[in-house]
């Protein structure tokens, strides 16, 4: 008992930890940022179980039943998780292959009509990808959301076109909301599901993106990995793996 209750005071002091320094680097608002504080929480609670039952024994008057279950839905928990996990991981260093036909990068945060860093990296990957195949189009998509002032796909747009990628091999969705609607919507102003395309986003992101595309009706997919802030990656693939266990239950 001894160990569990070191193993969880030790995790709740790194999930506080974690969740002070991306508060202060990006901003308490940042999504999914408030998941290490309730882990951390969470862990303090296991802690005082802990304490509790070395003392007490209260976890002897739960049944066995009862212990089995919650002990079969932990493993299975942790299983799944690193599934997902593995699967993000492969898709990280994805390069597509020459010549696509289009290349879409999917909408991020815009703040005013501010570049966000990650939407940044994205629009850096598509802008390498777009000097190296001169007949490669590109769809910038996302809407205008909550605190932005233009659509993620007008941004996007003027930034690659300051760059220097002509105005005529940039096309916009600017309709959409969500990275399935991003790829929902693009293939409708494709109009050709055979269209050879390549899904520009975060390495994290990889693998989901080129799911939903297939989800989609797309039957030539690729994906193209941008880099993404390394101080944020642990919360965006503990966030990504969660969110790819949820497109596989959905859809």
């Amino acid at each position: 008992m001894n160990f569990f209750i070191a193993l969880f005071t030790i995790m709740a002091f790194l999930c506080l930890g974690y969740y002070i320094f991306a508060a202060s680097y990006a901003g308490v608002s940042s999504a999914f940022l408030t998941f290490w504080l309730i882990a951390a929480i969470g862990f303090v609670i296991l802690t005082i179980i802990c304490v509790l039952h070395k003392k007490k024994s209260i976890l002897l008057m739960i049944p066995k039943w009862l212990r089995i279950a919650i002990c079969i839905i932990i493993i299975v928990g942790i299983a799944i998780f690193t599934t997902m996990e593995c699967m993000i991981i492969s898709k990280m260093n994805s390069k597509a292959a020459d010549d696509a036909d289009y290349i879409v990068v999917l909408g991020a945060q815009v703040r005013g009509e501010r570049i966000t860093k990650s939407l940044a990296k994205r629009l850096d990957a598509a802008y390498d990808y777009l000097i190296e195949n001169e007949d490669t189009k590109v769809i910038c998509t996302g809407g205008q959301g909550t605190g932005e002032d233009i659509s993620e796909a007008f941004a996007e747009k003027r930034y690659l076109m300051e760059k220097g990628i002509a105005e005529d091999r940039i096309i916009m969705e600017d309709k959409s909301t969500s990275t399935y609607e991003n790829l929902k919507f693009t293939l409708e102003i494709i109009g050709d599901k055979d269209a050879k395309i390549a899904i520009v986003t975060n390495n994290f992101h990889v693998y989901r993106a080129v799911l939903l595309g297939k989800y989609v009706g797309f039957k030539n997919v690729d994906g193209i990995a941008g880099d993404s802030d390394n101080r944020l990656l642990l919360n965006y693939m503990v966030r990504e793996g969660l969110a790819l266990f949820k497109e596989f239950i959905v859809r």
